[in-house]
C-alpha cells in the first residue's frame, strides 16, 4: 500500500498515510518513520514539517488522470539518440552543433 500513496490526490495524501500508519504492522514502523520524514512530513506539533522530497514532487495523481507521461523516458532515449550520433564524451562546440543537425535529419 505504501507505493500507492503516489496515486493518491495531493490533497490527501497526509491523510492518507495517518490512516496507513495505524493499520500496518509493527514491523514496518521504520520503514514509516523514514517515509514520512523523507516524503510526507514529520508531525511536529500541530504543523508537518516540510519533507525532503515536497509530496507534488513524487505525486504523479494529477499526471495519471490527465494521462501524461510519469517518467522522463523520452528524454532518456534523446540523450541517447545524441550520445550514439556524436560517439565521444565530450564534443568540441562545432561537433556537438553538426551532431544534433544530423539528429534533425
Amino acid at each position: 500500500m505504501i507505493p500507492a500513496l503516489a496515486f493518491v490526490p495531493v490533497d490527501h495524501v497526509v491523510d492518507v498515510f495517518e490512516e496507513l500508519s495505524e493499520n500496518v504492522d509493527g514491523e514496518l514502523q521504520p520503514v514509516l518513520d523514514w517515509l514520512e520524514d523523507s516524503y510526507i512530513g514529520r508531525q511536529q506539533r500541530r504543523r508537518r514539517r516540510q519533507p525532503l522530497f515536497p509530496v507534488a514532487m513524487w505525486n504523479v495523481h494529477d499526471l495519471v488522470v490527465e494521462h501524461l507521461a510519469r517518467t522522463n523516458n523520452h528524454a532518456e532515449a534523446a540523450h541517447r539518440r545524441i550520445q550514439s550520433e556524436l560517439q565521444m564524451e565530450h564534443p568540441t562546440i562545432w561537433k556537438f552543433i553538426d551532431g544534433l543537425k544530423r539528429v534533425q535529419k
